[in-house]
């Protein structure tokens, strides 16, 4: 399936050369790790949306676009599986975060006056904790908004809403989200309730900024054994005071899900099953539409293996409007103690790639189809080793894979609306094939604990109509990361590599281009492990120019964000 490559590259490489993976330099906010990676086409709109095609993944379509049981605590916006906004609790700590794109020096503030003062570039804020337990129970809350990528269009949104749209400051961010609740947790049950308000944006089709204010939204979640249950509800607010428009949209969503446990594992045939559910009831203007306002996604997921190295995986689900089937043959084959090779087939078929996803758009007299007669099929074949000796590893990965009926956006015609550029059409497929080949070498090297590094470089060949799809995926890319430890106690870790050019063809009338460019980040940490302090400094979007990534969003800028983290 779409994450098997992914798991065995990463469980192989802890099997067999754990110290060559430098480790992740920490994103600026939870669920915005797309951001910082190399290997695939990473085009970034904003915290709330991310175009994240990581590299022998296969299809055209972004990842967050397709659905699995994996991401079923994701939050959906609009159309989208997104980790950013997670009210998932943090592990008993305090801390603090806070950041700013370079260019607004806060010191000028005091020491300029006003005319001469530089564009406010945005910042960065979070702050929370989560209690120790007592007898089981713990309190946690959190403050988080990003107001990066807010500058260019924040004239537009900010014409869109009422008073400041967010929790702290005037830059229209994003979102910016806050919480609190209550949890129990044992060594059978983890269980939370969480309480809050959150203002954000969504990208909408036509290629809109929609603001929604939930007011509030609730969140609770249970784990006993190997059943999860999380429900969620939310009271949105939109507006759109240009239109004189206002809407409201209850929604009650969640997922009760049984996963294979240790008994099941050890067998042959393992199972796993759930059902996903939204319900919602509109009001006035809210811009997007759920079929008969309510979607019901039973799944089940499959598992069989007679022997040691072949698995066969199956996923499928389907409801009265959709079916998907997502399933793999993958085979680790025999090899030398400090080897690690696979082999595998993948495919998937679906209607929809999210079919929880809203159906239409509805903006005046305009209406958006967002579902496309038909289905896709993606066929692929890939393989992956790696090869440790010594202080040395070096790996690989390799796919060829082809599509029929990716989705796609059949544009009708192009306008503007306060600023934004949009579309007007309806969601369809390409009903040609379309054929691709991925490959990927790696080196990685360490001493000890003080020192690894790795390098790694790959491409990808598209042959087809590339001019129907949303995005042209970067062609290659090359990337260098290691960690240092010095005197054990103080942690530099910095990546810096090339992404060749992108193509947006769907959005602009115009083909908006995204040039390669070098990128490096580096982040600083000085740990007091004894005491549970951890001080880190971060450097993002060194190097490259400030590039917009996506259509009607801001330029990603180069930015500092430090943290302070005391653990219990």
């Amino acid at each position: 399936m779409k994450h098997l490559l992914k798991a065995f590259l990463l469980t192989s490489v802890a099997a067999f050369a754990t110290e060559t993976v430098p480790s992740i330099i920490p994103a600026e906010m939870e669920g915005m790790e797309a951001e910082l990676r190399a290997d695939g086409t990473f085009l970034i709109g904003g915290p709330t949306f991310i175009y994240d095609r990581i590299l022998g993944a296969g299809g055209m379509h972004s990842e967050s676009e397709l659905w699995s049981p994996a991401k079923l605590r994701d939050r959906l916006l609009f159309n989208r599986m997104t980790g950013i906004m997670s009210w998932t609790p943090m592990a008993p700590s305090i801390w603090m975060k806070t950041g700013n794109e370079l260019g607004d020096m806060l010191y000028q503030d005091f020491i300029t006056s006003e005319k001469d003062r530089p564009t406010n570039y945005t910042p960065i804020l979070e702050g929370g904790f989560r209690t120790p337990s007592f007898h089981g129970f713990w309190a946690t809350a959190r403050l988080f908004q990003d107001d990066h990528f807010s500058q260019k269009y924040m004239p537009s949104r900010r014409k869109m809403v009422d008073d400041s749209y967010s929790h702290f400051g005037e830059n229209w961010p994003l979102f910016s989200s806050a919480y609190g609740g209550l949890g129990y947790t044992n060594s059978l049950i983890d269980a939370s309730v969480l309480a809050g308000e959150e203002y954000y944006w969504i990208f909408s089709e036509t290629s809109r900024w929609l603001p929604v204010h939930n007011k509030p939204r609730v969140e609770g979640r249970v784990d006993v054994m190997n059943l999860s249950l999380t429900v969620a509800y939310e009271d949105a607010e939109y507006q759109n005071k240009l239109e004189e428009e206002r809407g409201t949209r209850k929604e009650l969503n969640g997922s009760v899900y049984y996963r294979c446990g240790k008994a099941c594992k050890d067998g042959v045939f393992q199972i796993s099953a759930g059902l996903a559910f939204r319900a919602v009831d509109d009001s006035g203007a809210v811009y997007t539409e759920l079929e008969e306002d309510r979607v019901f996604w039973p799944f089940m997921e499959l598992r069989i293996q007679p022997v040691k190295r072949l698995t066969a995986d199956v996923m499928f689900g389907i409801n009265e409007r959709d079916w998907m089937v997502q399933d793999s043959i993958q085979f680790n084959a025999p090899t030398p103690k400090d080897m690690g090779s696979l082999v595998g087939v993948k495919n998937i078929s679906a209607t929809r790639l999210n079919p929880l996803a809203d159906t239409k758009e509805i903006y005046g007299k305009e209406e958006i189809n967002l579902t496309a007669d038909g289905q896709m099929n993606l066929l692929q074949a890939y393989m992956a080793f790696v090869d440790t000796m010594g202080n040395v590893a070096v790996g690989g990965r390799a796919s060829v894979w082809t599509e029929y009926g990716a989705e796609t956006f059949e544009v009708e015609r192009y306008a503007e609306d306060n600023k934004f550029k949009v579309r007007y059409g309806d969601v369809g497929r390409i009903n040609s094939w379309l054929k691709g080949v991925t490959a990927e070498l790696w080196l990685g090297m360490w001493y000890e604990k003080i020192f690894n590094f790795k390098a790694s470089a790959g491409f990808e060949r598209i042959d087809g109509d590339l001019g129907e799809a949303e995005v042209s995926p970067a062609e290659y890319y090359v990337g260098f990361a290691a960690d240092w430890f010095i005197r054990k106690s103080f942690k530099v870790s910095h990546s810096i590599h090339y992404r060749s050019d992108a193509q947006w063809n769907l959005r602009f009338a115009n083909p908006l281009e995204v040039k390669g460019d070098w990128y490096w980040d580096a982040s600083f940490e000085q740990q007091f492990p004894k005491q549970g302090i951890y001080l880190t400094g971060t450097l993002m979007h060194v190097l490259a120019s400030e590039t917009m990534e996506a259509p009607n969003a801001s330029n990603n800028s180069l930015r500092f964000i430090c943290s302070a983290k005391k653990t219990f």
